[in-house]
């Protein structure tokens, strides 16, 4: 009997590989900045922004997660598998930050009141994890995990996923249209908006400046003979023509890191689709299909907080020894956490 999901990619791909290369620049970038570790070749590494990488290839899996569901209950199936792939690893990760930083003594050294605690708790446990309490602005960076903006705008992605798939269905022409007016905000959101107001970081952390990025993973995924045409060109070609408009793009300040421009955008969109497809069995025998790209990337920064709470900071030795331990609590949590939940899907598939 076909399952009710199908398959996302046919065929081997190395969409495991380049999410794990995408958390570990999110987070050495991160570390290193913040910990103030001389690494001499982080400009390069900065060339792949991490978080628009992780959009685009969102968008590719995502949307075809949902569209090759073929059971009655597509909604209730998609919104079951997108929680158990998100939130269990999360709530876990909330309860280590917070026990972290108890263990560093930071919150003996401050007062917090029961409707800040409550506040504050409902916010990470819910859906508004880009919320940070003012009592914690003295603990490490201000921010104890900074890194969960994406988890709300990706929240937003999977309950926009639906809608997408209706437009690209019936509405081709409006689907257009709307991709340009979210291509504007999202150069309006990296050249016009400060993020000082409450409503100017509020649309920072909405759908509207990131949306574009999503669709254009999730129009590839359901245009073959695009793939195709791309996967025919040799990989140097994207590459080059990416490196180069990014290179151009630093030296005039026209949009790089998290606000890369959207020509830089789509050529890494492409490149990130080539190299899925370029040695596709690669990933697999790297990995062994362990997939610990989300877990570095939610528990790298209140490691690094505490670290930077402790005072160590300012040598390569303290970066290494935080990404080592970043990466050993992301393997227990793939092991011990997400795995687990991941294999729960299948029950939802059979129950439905």
């Amino acid at each position: 009997m076909r399952s009710p999901e199908t398959s996302t990619v046919q065929t081997r791909n190395n969409f495991d590989l380049i999410r794990l290369f995408a958390a570990v620049q999110v987070a050495i970038s991160h570390a290193a900045d913040w910990m103030e570790a001389p690494v001499p070749w982080l400009s390069l590494l900065r060339y792949f922004p991490g978080v628009p990488i992780f959009f685009f290839i969102s968008g590719y899996l995502i949307y075809q997660s949902y569209a090759n569901i073929s059971s009655p209950h597509r909604l209730q199936i998609f919104a079951t598998n997108r929680l158990l792939r998100l939130f269990p690893a999360l709530y876990i990760c909330i309860v280590f930050s917070i026990l972290l930083t108890y263990f560093s003594g930071y919150f003996s050294a401050v007062e917090i009141s029961l409707s800040q605690w409550l506040t504050w708790l409902a916010s990470q446990f819910t859906f508004l994890q880009f919320f940070n309490p003012d009592f914690m602005r003295g603990y490490g960076t201000g921010k104890l995990n900074a890194s969960l903006w994406t988890i709300t705008v990706e929240l937003q992605f999977y309950l926009l996923t639906p809608i997408i798939f209706f437009l690209f269905k019936f509405y081709k022409k409006i689907s257009i249209g709307l991709f340009a007016i979210f291509i504007i905000f999202n150069t309006a959101n990296s050249f016009l908006n400060p993020r000082v107001s409450t409503l100017e970081k509020l649309f920072n952390v909405s759908f509207a400046p990131w949306i574009a990025m999503f669709v254009l993973g999730a129009y590839l995924s359901t245009n073959k003979t695009l793939q195709q045409r791309l996967l025919k060109i040799n990989i140097l070609i994207p590459f080059g023509l990416y490196v180069m408009t990014y290179y151009f793009a630093l030296q005039a300040e026209g949009g790089t890191d998290n606000s890369i421009n959207f020509i830089s955008f789509i050529l890494l969109g492409w490149l990130v689709f080539k190299a899925a497809f370029t040695l596709p069995s690669l990933s697999e025998s790297l990995l062994h299909k362990n997939d610990i790209s989300y877990g570095i990337y939610i528990y790298h920064m209140p490691i690094v907080n505490f670290m930077i709470y402790k005072g160590m900071t300012g040598s390569y030795m303290y970066l290494a020894i935080a990404m080592i331990m970043t990466a050993t609590i992301a393997l227990l949590s793939w092991r011990l956490v997400e795995k687990p939940a991941l294999k729960l899907k299948k029950i939802s598939l059979r129950r439905a």
